[in-house]
């Protein structure tokens, strides 16, 4: 089997992928071939020290990375409050209103930097895993087509191309400028007093969302129904196979033994190398998220600290950066478990 197994391995080339994942994992090391080669020798995949370490890391990078950012939101919008006080008391409403803008600019001027900043972090999340699985598809499908047939191979290959075009359109192109648009619309309703764009805020926050779970429903709707039939048709394509080699008198059940062992390491080898692909896309993923999730938790601490004595509309502001980077955290977890579900789902099905 061990043999089999390191035959098909050899027939599988790695080396794109490993280059995409040096690219991609900065500062980490992660050996393709050696991880498929762990778990197919029953090695454990996954350590949750490891996974925890890393996690921190992240929290702790983003807070270092961001922390004078953060600092500086916290002090424009005290002075903002001290500034707008003193303008009531000593001059009246519209000097209070030129200090008040004053301030607003400033600070929104440093928030959209920050936001900027995490648009970025979810775009280029999005366009590492597209990357990883437009590589990685060559070689999982290659170890379906050996086990499966090669019907199976091609379809399933075909599919998961029109699902990253589809992916990356719905989500790239569309959600995540739509999330921008969204924070600025919030940000231009604080300027005035009244309440302007709310409702076409609340319209593309609606759309965004309908678009991603619709984009998720079908995707995973067709990949669980093809997943349902190719594999039938390829089963028994290879049960035949099999009970014909079986039925060569004399060397038949040599044959047949024979057969079931590669498809068996076949298998083996799919899943093994499926297992390394789920992993890799968390790990390209879990970094940035604990990123977006981390500059979320800090926007809300900070509007809690500063709402008893700042002004209404600073604090909406941050309430509009927090709902916005809310959006693209469900956008990017979106794009990335829609690649993982499937993975797993192909894996289990052509087993």
């Amino acid at each position: 089997m061990d043999s089999i197994t390191d035959s098909i391995m050899q027939e599988i080339s790695s080396d794109d992928i490993q280059k995409v994942m040096d690219s991609t994992l900065k500062g980490q090391s992660f050996d393709f071939s050696e991880y498929i080669g762990n778990i197919i020798n029953g090695q454990s995949p996954f350590s949750f020290e490891e996974a925890g370490k890393y996690i921190l890391e992240g929290i702790r990078d983003n807070i270092v990375q961001e922390k004078n950012i953060y600092i500086y939101l916290v002090i424009i919008a005290l002075m903002g409050a001290l500034i707008a006080n003193f303008s009531k008391l000593l001059q009246g409403k519209k000097v209070a209103e030129t200090a008040f803008y004053m301030v607003y600019m400033l600070f929104f001027s440093i928030l959209a930097v920050s936001f900027t900043q995490l648009c970025n972090v979810a775009s280029e999340t999005l366009e590492n895993v597209f990357d990883f699985i437009k590589i990685f598809s060559t070689a999982y499908f290659t170890c379906i087509a050996f086990t499966n047939g090669s019907m199976a191979g091609s379809v399933f290959y075909e599919f998961t191309l029109v699902m990253m075009s589809v992916t990356s359109y719905v989500v790239i192109k569309f959600a995540l400028p739509a999330v921008q648009f969204y924070f600025f619309l919030r940000i231009a309703s604080q300027i005035s007093e009244e309440d302007v764009f709310s409702r076409l805020a609340k319209l593309i926050k609606d759309i965004v969302s309908t678009g991603l779970k619709t984009m998720f429903g079908i995707i995973m709707g067709v990949n669980v129904v093809q997943g349902l039939i190719v594999p039938v048709a390829a089963e028994a394509k290879n049960s035949i196979i099999v009970k014909m080699g079986s039925s060569i008198p004399g060397i038949g059940n040599t044959i047949g033994s024979v057969a079931s062992t590669v498809l068996c390491a076949g298998k083996l080898v799919k899943n093994a190398v499926g297992i390394a692909g789920i992993i890799v896309v968390i790990i390209i993923c879990v970094i940035p998220l604990v990123k977006l999730v981390a500059g979320k938790f800090v926007y809300q601490i900070i509007s809690a600290f500063i709402q008893p004595v700042s002004d209404k509309r600073i604090v909406n502001c941050l309430d509009a950066v927090t709902d916005a980077v809310k959006m693209q955290i469900y956008a990017v977890g979106t794009g990335c478990m829609m690649f993982v579900i499937s993975i797993a789902l192909i894996s289990a099905m052509t087993t």
